[in-house]
């Protein structure tokens, strides 16, 4: 399992060079609708590396894919309304980051790799990988613990990539506006 900042489409395009090694993105189903056209219209042969969530069988699909082998990546700093979410601090403020990517990954006992695909300027990438947690053993009186700080550590992970390459997270939402709703309706002590 994958969580990721910058290109992951390079990130696919650097799989289908390494015989074997075959990567599919998990995201909702809207954003899969608008990315496999997308990808579609550049690569028709992109399509079959996407999941849909919200779909009923959508985690078996998930499931038999990591069985084949599939390295899955997740686009980990988006949320939609009612995801359950983590605050952690992220770039000096109170933010949300979602620990649905997370509790996947404890279902499914796997371990969760931090992917990013880093534009370097002139058609230049830089990919990168690593460890950010293992689901594999951890018992499930712990889990939720887990969860929460692999949370943290992938907040404190992308903060790092975006103060170094600050162009490569893509973010077309207000990250911020939910924690500060949360943090409005909170009571003051």
């Amino acid at each position: 399992m994958g969580a990721h900042l910058g290109s992951f489409e390079v990130l696919r395009a650097a799989a289908r060079a390494i015989p074997g090694l075959d990567v599919a993105m998990v995201m909702y189903e809207e954003n899969a609708r608008k990315i496999k056209a997308a990808l579609a219209a550049v690569n028709p042969a992109a399509n079959q590396d996407i999941i849909a969530l919200g779909r009923v069988g959508s985690m078996l699909e998930v499931r038999r894919r990591l069985h084949e082998g599939v390295m899955i990546g997740i686009l980990s700093d988006r949320t939609l309304d009612n995801d359950a979410t983590v605050r952690v601090s992220f770039l000096g403020r109170p933010a949300l980051l979602p620990s649905g990517p997370f509790r996947i990954a404890a279902l499914l006992r796997q371990p969760v790799i931090y992917m990013a695909g880093l534009y370097l300027g002139a058609n230049r990438y830089r990919i990168q990988f690593e460890a950010l947690a293992d689901f594999s053993a951890i018992p499930a009186a712990a889990q939720k613990t887990a969860q929460s700080g692999a949370v943290l550590r992938y907040a404190a992970m992308l903060e790092k990539h975006c103060r170094a390459t600050p162009y490569n997270w893509f973010n077309f939402f207000d990250f911020w506006q939910a924690a500060d709703e949360v943090a409005r309706r909170e009571p003051r002590a």
